[in-house]
């Protein structure tokens, strides 16, 4: 089945390690008809941005997915960050088994997915809700704030980052 893929004026997105620009002014949608990884500017995390172990375990495994020239030396690199991962957070276990079992099944997608949830952890939100391999993916769910105003301004910071991360993307010198 094709994956259609809707694309803004300006986005980025990598198809199989190449990165492709949407440089019109208008918004398309790109169709993928065959098995190609893809990943959208979006979700891209870049070396700089990998300053946690949580996104570090993420990094590796967002390159093993894009690269696939070098992609064992980044798995390597990801169960390796998952045992320090592991070690340091023992709360985490499941998350970080449940990453590696993805991986070891080859799906590498959903275990870039799900280490979302290490970096959700890491951060202090909690994550109760983990889907295991096999199963269908289960969003994390969130305890209600219990301080309104601190959850917009939260809100808020978080939005405010993801601008300014786009805005990275598109313009380095920015």
């Amino acid at each position: 089945m094709p994956l259609s893929i809707p694309f803004p004026a300006g986005a980025k997105v990598i198809i199989n390690g190449a990165v492709i620009q949407n440089s019109g002014s208008t918004n398309v949608t790109l169709t993928v008809h065959n098995t190609a990884n893809v990943l959208r500017d979006k979700d891209v995390l870049t070396h700089a941005e990998a300053n946690s172990p949580a996104k570090e375990v993420y990094y590796a495994v967002q390159n093993a997915y894009l690269f696939g020239d070098n992609r064992e030396e980044w798995e390597n690199i990801a169960y390796s960050l998952l045992d320090r991962h592991q070690a340091a957070v023992p709360e985490a276990a499941e998350v970080v088994e449940h990453i590696r079992g993805l991986m070891q099944g080859d799906k590498l997608y959903n275990a870039l997915r799900a280490s979302r949830r290490l970096i959700a952890l890491e951060a202090g939100e909690p994550v109760e809700a983990v889907a295991h391999p096999g199963e269908a993916h289960v969003e994390p769910r969130r305890h209600a704030p219990s301080n309104p105003q601190q959850d917009k301004i939260g809100r808020l910071e978080g939005k405010l980052a993801e601008l300014e991360r786009r805005l990275a993307a598109i313009d380095p010198n920015a």
